[in-house]
């Protein structure tokens, strides 16, 4: 994240980049088509684009004089909205669009597959050299240090390398703490490159996955070797015969090689056809959040792949028994004396080693998915702080052209939730910043506590939240000692907050908290805004099940409103025959406002394990195929190796062997 002034002085001092571009992301109130819809888009610098080295497939993208204030608005959209929401009208461009209140003119489409980032729709001009702020940050943002708001995105310069181009951002966050050491104490710049930066929440789930294949075409490699080896066994009378007539050891090798190869090459193009399908109930079960998802298919690329890795593993995995062929050959006099040439001992040897290696790499994937099953299980039964059942939730974002104050923004609200509330089946009704589980917005402030010191460095910081009086009850989190907020904690009354239990435990151990003070102001102010803690409730499970409940104060939404807020209602009756009602309730209030991410918390609870759903799946998938590759090259060896000593049992079983014996013996080997 980064604040405005910071941005503009990293711009001017870093040599390291040819450019920095800027961007916020974020969900928008669209309107300008036939219906409005809430999409993802993003709030960006004009020169985002030619940062990225992209350009547009119709149209142009955004001027490079777009920041001026008071200029023309421009927005660039997305291929994909261009289709469905404009039917692709070639006559788009120059066409108004309306984002959140504000007017824009579309000057180009983005070509298709680009989206970055976070899948944006459309891409806005912002009206100053930063991005525009979400909300009224009260000042220019251009002059502001303290509001860390955006991202930034640059192009390193012709041999600049990311060591060099760290160390320089290292030197410059140090000059601006020591020159803004208020605002910039303590803070550091981090740069990681794009494509870690798309990718890397989910390359460990990816390289998990490439270690499965890997193993699972190790195990089917061991499992065509041996009965290669199986079958060279059985031809030791051909290739005898062959060579006895004239054909070089080298001739026999290519021929054997190309039988691999060719069995090998059938067998990749029915499994690519296999893949064609399985590729699609993959990207079914897929959880959404995985980058570029979309673009995930079996084409040419993997085709050609597919057939170069066929070729390799059937040369490979071919030479062995083409080589063994010629180790303890039989010779013709066994073939003319008609007796079964018998296999090597060292022959055997390989044979049994594959086998012990299929196994123990199909019991590697096996320990694997249970793990990761055993990790799924344990994660469900986390007890995530609230009860998910028969509640509904639902964004909505207002736009501030339309409501400018906090008093209309606290009006619009209060009705919303007066008529959800009236809904039949409704129980209870309340709103919050920023959902557990689903978090949404990661507010994270630093706050003064009333008569402790202030050290620079060790400053009191939690998770900031806005909630409304029925918030608790509606999602079930449990009150632990004092009281929530109630309809008296408006504007004009005394400033209140309420904590979690995490951020209690954390700066008041041993004392009760109960009745103390807390401002985000500056404490030595005369005229600083205290605010009383009046109530401790259960932790929630903010950034996931599997992450540790974190610290929180929350505040009255009266006392502290914002344009954004998700609605929690709890019912009687199940929950999915709701969201129409919760939807006219809001347009009874506007007309124009949509809700978007209308889902119950039971689904976000599933959604939330939905990335470790899908590992699981997986590899129990690929754990079951190894099980059964392993099983089938045990069938195969043992039943080989039992054809090859039919003569020893029949001579065994003369002598008075009994079939128990037979069987008990080939089952101990």
């Amino acid at each position: 994240m980064g604040s405005g002034a910071n941005f503009l002085d990293i711009k001017d001092q870093s040599e390291s980049f040819e450019n920095l571009a800027g961007f916020v992301t974020g969900r928008y109130s669209l309107a300008g088509a036939e219906t409005p819809r809430v999409v993802r888009g993003a709030i960006v610098t004009p020169d985002f684009f030619s940062v990225l080295g992209v350009n547009a497939l119709l149209g142009r993208p955004l001027a490079p004089d777009a920041d001026v204030p008071g200029g023309d608005r421009t927005v660039v959209i997305a291929y994909g909205l261009w289709q469905s929401q404009f039917a692709g009208d070639v006559a788009i461009l120059g066409q108004p669009l309306t984002v959140d209140g504000n007017q824009y003119a579309v000057v180009g489409v983005m070509p298709p597959g680009f989206g970055y980032p976070g899948a944006a729709q459309f891409w806005a001009a912002s009206q100053y050299r930063v991005p525009d702020p979400p909300f009224d940050l009260g000042s220019d943002p251009e002059e502001l240090r303290g509001a860390s708001y955006f991202h930034a995105v640059g192009r390193l310069k012709s041999g600049i390398d990311m060591p060099l181009a760290q160390s320089e951002m290292t030197m410059i966050a140090e000059r601006l703490a020591e020159t803004y050491p208020a605002e910039n104490a303590n803070e550091g710049l981090l740069l990681i490159t794009l494509h870690e930066s798309v990718v890397g929440r989910v390359s460990s789930t990816l390289y998990i996955l490439l270690g499965a294949v890997g193993l699972l075409l190790l195990i089917a490699c061991a499992n065509v070797a041996g009965l290669l080896l199986a079958r060279a066994s059985g031809r030791e009378k051909e290739i005898v015969l062959r060579s006895a007539l004239g054909a070089g050891r080298l001739r026999i090798v290519r021929q054997l090689l190309t039988e691999s190869v060719v069995l090998a090459f059938l067998g990749g193009i029915a499994g690519f056809f296999v893949a064609l399908w399985g590729t699609q109930a993959l990207l079914a079960l897929a959880p959404e959040g995985i980058p570029r998802v979309s673009e995930v298919d079996a084409d040419l690329r993997v085709l050609g792949f597919t057939l170069s890795i066929v070729l390799g593993t059937g040369l490979l995995f071919g030479l062995a028994p083409a080589i063994q062929s010629f180790s303890g050959r039989a010779t013709v006099s066994t073939i003319v004396a008609g007796s079964r040439a018998t296999s090597s001992r060292a022959r055997n040897r390989l044979r049994k080693g594959l086998i012990v290696s299929e196994v123990a790499v199909s019991l590697l994937l096996l320990v694997g998915a249970g793990l990761t099953v055993r990790t799924y299980v344990a994660l469900n039964g986390v007890d995530p702080g609230f009860d998910p059942q028969r509640t509904l939730s639902a964004r909505v974002e207002i736009p501030e052209t339309r409501y400018q104050t906090d008093v209309e923004q606290r009006e619009f609200y209060r009705e919303t939730l007066e008529r959800v509330r009236a809904i039949p089946g409704v129980l209870s009704a309340g709103g919050v910043l920023s959902l557990p589980i689903n978090a949404a917005i990661n507010g994270d402030l630093i706050f003064a506590i009333e008569g402790r010191p202030l050290v620079p460095g060790e400053e009191s910081h939690g998770g900031y939240q806005l909630a409304s009086p029925d918030y608790f009850r509606t999602l079930g989190i449990p009150l632990l000692r004092g009281r929530v907020f109630t309809e008296g904690d408006d504007a004009e009354a005394s400033g209140v907050v309420v904590i979690n239990q995490a951020l209690a435990d954390l700066y008041w151990p041993d004392e009760d908290p109960i009745g103390r003070r807390v401002t985000w102001g500056d404490p030595t102010d005369e005229d600083a805004n205290w605010n009383t803690i009046v109530g401790i409730v259960g932790n929630t499970r903010h950034d996931g099940l599997d992450e540790a409940p974190r610290p929180e104060v929350f505040r009255p939404y009266a006392q502290a409103p914002m344009p954004f807020m998700t609605l929690v209602v709890r019912s009687e009756i199940e929950v999915a025959g709701l969201t129409s009602a919760i939807r006219r309730a809001v347009m009874e209030v506007d007309p124009a406002q949509p809700i978007y991410e209308v889902a119950s918390m039971e689904q976000v609870l599933s959604d939330s394990l939905g990335s470790r759903r899908f590992s699981m799946y997986v590899l129990g998938v690929f754990a079951l195929a190894a099980l059964i590759l392993a099983a089938v090259g045990l069938y195969g060896v043992l039943s080989f190796s039992v054809a090859q000593r039919s003569n020893e049992i029949a001579i065994r079983m003369a002598l008075g062997a009994q079939v128990n014996e037979v069987i008990g013996r080939v089952i101990k080997e």
